[in-house]
């Protein structure tokens, strides 16, 4: 989370240094395009390595606004979750019952702050969104002796540690997911460094917020919440037109 928030400080500081510099040349780069689709890359504070990914599409409405909708999908974790090695050398998530999977169509608007010079600076942009959230329980299955694979339970004794060789893969129990309704909200900031008129790269920085209708049972013995906030970082790239 620190380290998130610290890469944020240290790009909005080179993004206005920047800007000074290109306050000082007139021509910027043409802001004139109707849509925009791009695809991201996210890692979030309450995910993995690499936590999700988002498609968004964009229309220019003039006076530096946009609109834009799109879809996420982000794997969420839950704080206390750790990984366990087994005897075997696989690895597993002890005490987990349930991965939880989070798709979020989204609406929201964008507001061009600071326009991009040709040769130097970036190009900022804020941005805010929300939506409905769709969340996905989907069982987490592990592999105890015997090959036997089943959903983790902490009642069951055959479940315990020195039972467990490793976890039975991310997609065994898709079948018997569980769906949970909520909400999402997204505030961030991005910036673009090497953007075209025709081609977009940048970075995206900022918080999320989801809130669903009960608490999600990832791990059955902790403190399970229905409320989950995360700071990201994403990095997306597309096409203008």
């Amino acid at each position: 989370m620190r380290n998130i928030q610290k890469v944020f400080l240290l790009l909005v500081t080179i993004s206005l240094s920047h800007l000074a510099i290109g306050q000082q040349i007139q021509q910027f780069i043409d802001e004139d395009y109707e849509t925009e689709n791009v695809f991201g890359i996210v890692k979030a504070t309450n995910g993995g390595l690499i936590s999700g990914f988002y498609f968004r599409h964009s229309s220019f409405l003039g006076n530096n606004n946009l609109s834009h909708w799109g879809i996420e999908m982000v794997n969420i974790k839950h704080p206390r979750e750790a990984k366990q090695t087994t005897f075997t050398g696989s690895s597993y998530v002890f005490g987990k019952s349930n991965y939880f999977v989070s798709l979020r169509p989204t609406y929201g608007r964008e507001k061009i702050l600071f326009k991009k010079a040709p040769q130097q600076g970036a190009r900022v942009t804020a941005l805010v969104a929300g939506g409905p959230a769709i969340g996905m329980e989907i069982p987490y299955y592990i592999e105890i002796s015997q090959n036997q694979k089943e959903q983790y339970d902490p009642h069951n004794n055959q479940h315990a540690i020195p039972f467990i060789v490793g976890s039975a893969g991310p997609f065994r129990g898709l079948g018997q997911t569980k769906f949970v309704l909520g909400l999402h909200a997204k505030a961030s900031l991005t910036f673009e460094t090497n953007s075209t008129k025709k081609r977009v790269f940048g970075f995206e920085m900022g918080f999320t917020a989801d809130v669903y209708t009960r608490e999600i049972e990832i791990l059955p013995l902790a403190d399970n919440q229905s409320v989950y906030t995360a700071a990201f970082i994403a990095i997306y790239f597309g096409k203008r037109r």
